[in-house]
């Protein structure tokens, strides 16, 4: 599919014309990383009343967004050492080394002085933890652990997975999920990371845990079945194989790699735009900076 985009964009042309609905997630790692550390590491959450607060969701992109664009290597480095490793001295270094950034940074930055008071309140309250308890995970995401032991965080696609879920859960099938299949390609080491995922979601929603995102709807009324399948057995999963590669492709080469696409390339991307029904929740979902949103010619920034 890599030299062939002009079947990717008929294939999708053929999917708008069968009114095939088409739910896709664009992911980039650094950014997504930018939003974990936002969330369990800079300011982590206090209690779920606050933390969906539609402001508060606003300003914790705000500063993921200024992460993204202005912190160095070497802060993400200690933090994401810190997931791998988890300690209390892992998980000092990362807070110096986001510390010893945001202090100086912030005499002539006012983003950067906003965000060091969450950080130095935020080293207070670590310290606190470690001498409650020493081996405290406390602000680092929990892990999942895969079959073979394997330790497993940040993992975009659960994340992407139950987001597909809470928006064909919300426009496409207004709460009504009973007898939908999720079926997912199959992953043996975490299929069961993303069923406990999925678990998650409605479990928290039985609480009356949800988050007001305007076409993702994590209040599930019903549940549907999540199934794993082998992609060379399924039809639909080659296609959303296809639709998926593409699209990474095309963001990788356009943000990462900063290279034109060809001209078959933009109009397979234009196609992928267009399975954007607000009314219904379907399209694709960019969990990008503005900063990459506006290099892929979505809007000026």
């Amino acid at each position: 599919m890599k030299n062939g985009p002009a079947l990717v964009g008929d294939l999708l042309a053929c999917l708008i014309g069968r009114d095939n609905p088409v739910f896709v997630e664009i992911v980039d790692k650094n950014f997504f990383i930018c939003t974990t550390m936002v969330n369990h590491f800079v300011i982590p959450p206090v209690f779920h009343e606050f933390e969906s607060r539609v402001d508060v969701l606003r300003m914790k992109n705000d500063v993921a967004e200024h992460l993204h664009m202005t912190m160095p290597r070497e802060v993400m480095r200690a933090y994401l050492a810190a997931c791998g490793v988890p300690s209390g001295t892992a998980t000092r270094r990362a807070f110096d080394a986001l510390l010893a950034w945001l202090r100086p940074t912030s005499a002539t930055d006012q983003n950067a002085r906003f965000i060091l008071q969450f950080a130095e309140k935020g080293l207070t309250d670590f310290e606190n933890a470690v001498k409650a308890k020493p081996e405290t995970r406390a602000f680092l995401p929990e892990p999942d652990q895969g079959k073979a032991r394997k330790v497993y965080w940040m993992l975009p696609n659960l994340s992407s997975m139950t987001n597909v879920y809470a928006r064909i859960n919300n426009l496409y099938r207004r709460r009504k999920m009973d007898g939908v299949r999720l079926i997912h390609d199959e992953q043996l080491q975490f299929d069961h990371i993303l069923n406990q995922g999925k678990l998650a979601a409605e479990r928290l929603a039985a609480e009356g845990r949800t988050w007001p995102f305007q076409h993702a709807d994590y209040a599930f009324a019903e549940a549907a079945d999540l199934l794993f399948a082998r992609s060379h057995e399924s039809l639909g999963i080659q296609i959303a194989d296809v639709a998926a590669g593409f699209t990474m492709r095309y963001v990788h080469q356009v943000n990462v790699l900063a290279e034109l696409p060809e001209r078959e390339e933009i109009r397979a991307f234009q196609t992928l735009l267009e399975t954007a029904e607000p009314e219904r929740g379907t399209g694709a979902n960019f969990v990008v900076s503005y900063g990459d949103f506006a290099r892929l010619g979505l809007f000026r920034a």
